[in-house]
C-alpha cells in the first residue's frame, strides 16, 4: 500500500508530486503517479509542440519548482540567451520544458509512474482503491486526484459528420498522436483563442498559400487568461469569504479571459496578414458539408469558406473531470458538491478523508487560476501543508 496515490501526471499532478518530494513529505517508494501516457508532462509537451507554441504566456515564476526564481537561475546556468520574452519575462516553452524534465530527474519522479487510466475510485477498510482500465488496483492511504479536462475535445455539432467522413482531415488540438500537418494550402483555424491563434500562425509561416483563421468575435488582447489579482488577496479575499458557490462559479466564469490572445500574437496575426499569409474571419460557423474532399464551411454572415483541412482549436468538453468514474465515487461516498457538480474542498483542498483534488477540480476554493500552472502552485503548496515533514533518519 502507498502512502498517496497522485491521479494524473500532467503540469497539475506532476507539480504536487514534486513538491512533496522536494519538501520530504514522501518518500518515492511512497508515492505513485498514474497516468495515461509514458512520461510526465505528455499533453502539455505533445499539444504546445503542435501549435508551435515559442513562448509560454505565463511570466518566469510560473513553474514546476518550488524556488519562484528556479527558472530564472537555470536559464542562466545553461546559458539560454533568448530564455525570456517581454516585459513579464515569458518563458521559452523548450527553456520550461527542459527545466520540467531536469527538476523529474532530480526528485525521481519517473521512480514513481505507473501508465495506465484510472477507471474507479473507492473508500473502503480505511484506504483508498484505485482501479486501472487494466483491472489492477493499487491502495494508498491518500489519493489526490489532478486531472485535467483535454481529454475530452469539444466537437461542434458541424463538424461531427465530416470527422465520420474525413477523419484524415480534420483535426482537433487535444486528440492524441495528432501531429499538425505541413500544410500546403486551404486549411483553416476555427475559433479565436490563443491554441487557435498558435496554430494558424504556425500553419501560415510554412504554407504556400493562405491560411484561415475563423473567430467568432474580436480579438480580445489581454496579458494573462484572468486578471493578476486573483492571484492574491486582491480579489481572492473577497472571493473566500463568499459561502455561496454559485456566485464563486459566476466570478470564475466573469473572470476567464476565454477566447483571449496577448498582443505579441495579436501582433504576429496582424503581421501574417499583412503578408497575405494568413486570412481573418471574424464570424460564426453554421454548417458544413464534404465533396470530392475538400470542406464547405457555411458562414453566419460571410461568404462560404472551402479548406482541404480543418484545424479545431475549439477547448474541452464542459464538465466535471473524470465524470465518466468519478461521478461513481461522488455518489457512493456522498463527497459534497456544489450546484455546478464541482467539489467542494477545504482550504487543503481536501475533499473527504485522505482525498485531495487540484486544478479544474479545486477551482471552487483556488479560484480563477486553479488550472493552469499558477492554479498548480497554489494547489501544491495547500496540499503540502497536510503531509508532516519526515523525519531523516539518522
Amino acid at each position: 500500500m502507498y502512502k498517496l496515490i497522485v491521479i494524473g501526471g500532467g503540469v497539475q499532478g506532476s507539480t504536487i508530486a514534486t513538491w512533496l518530494l522536494r519538501f520530504n513529505r514522501i518518500k518515492e517508494e511512497d508515492l505513485l503517479v498514474i497516468d495515461p501516457y509514458d512520461d510526465p508532462m505528455h499533453n502539455w509537451m505533445t499539444t504546445t509542440r503542435k501549435i508551435g507554441m515559442t513562448y509560454l504566456r505565463s511570466p518566469s515564476v510560473h513553474h514546476l519548482d518550488p524556488d519562484p526564481y528556479s527558472l530564472k537561475k537555470y536559464a542562466k546556468e545553461k546559458d539560454y540567451t533568448q530564455g525570456f520574452r517581454g516585459y513579464y519575462n515569458r518563458p521559452q516553452l523548450q527553456m520550461f520544458n527542459n527545466h520540467c524534465k531536469d527538476i523529474f530527474q532530480t526528485v525521481g519522479l519517473q521512480n514513481c509512474w505507473k501508465q495506465g487510466w484510472v477507471r474507479a475510485l473507492r473508500f473502503h477498510d480505511e484506504r483508498w482503491h484505485v482501479k486501472l482500465s487494466s483491472n489492477e488496483w493499487y491502495q494508498a492511504e491518500n489519493v489526490v486526484v489532478a486531472i485535467g479536462v483535454n481529454h475530452q475535445p469539444f466537437i461542434p455539432e458541424w463538424a461531427e459528420s465530416l470527422r465520420e467522413a474525413l477523419p484524415q482531415s480534420i483535426t482537433h488540438v487535444f486528440q492524441e498522436n495528432e501531429e499538425s500537418a505541413d500544410m500546403d494550402s486551404g486549411a483553416a483555424v476555427v475559433v479565436g483563442g490563443l491554441s487557435a491563434a498558435h496554430m494558424a500562425a504556425t500553419l501560415a509561416q510554412k504554407a504556400t498559400e493562405p491560411v484561415t483563421l475563423i473567430k467568432r468575435h474580436p480579438f480580445r488582447i489581454e496579458d494573462f487568461d484572468s486578471d493578476p489579482g486573483w492571484m492574491g488577496p486582491k480579489y481572492l479575499d473577497r472571493y473566500h469569504k463568499e459561502s455561496s458557490y454559485q456566485k464563486r462559479r459566476q466570478w470564475i466564469q466573469q473572470a476567464r479571459h476565454r477566447g483571449s490572445v496577448t498582443k505579441s500574437m495579436y501582433t504576429t496575426l496582424r503581421s501574417l496578414e499583412q503578408q497575405s499569409k494568413l486570412t481573418i474571419v471574424t464570424d460564426e460557423v453554421e454548417g458544413a458539408h464534404h465533396d470530392d474532399g475538400n470542406i464547405f464551411l457555411k458562414m453566419k454572415n460571410t461568404e462560404q469558406i472551402i479548406a482541404n483541412h480543418l484545424f479545431l482549436a475549439t477547448g474541452a468538453k464542459a464538465g466535471l473531470p473524470g465524470e465518466s468514474w468519478l461521478s461513481a465515487t461522488i455518489k457512493e461516498h456522498h463527497l459534497p458538491c456544489a450546484p455546478c457538480g464541482f467539489p467542494i474542498v477545504d482550504q487543503q483542498l481536501k475533499w473527504s478523508k485522505g482525498l485531495y483534488v487540484s486544478g479544474a477540480l479545486a477551482e471552487l476554493e483556488v479560484g480563477p487560476v486553479s488550472r493552469n500552472i499558477a492554479g498548480a502552485r497554489k494547489a501544491a503548496e495547500r496540499i503540502c501543508k497536510a503531509f508532516p515533514v519526515l523525519e531523516v533518519s539518522r
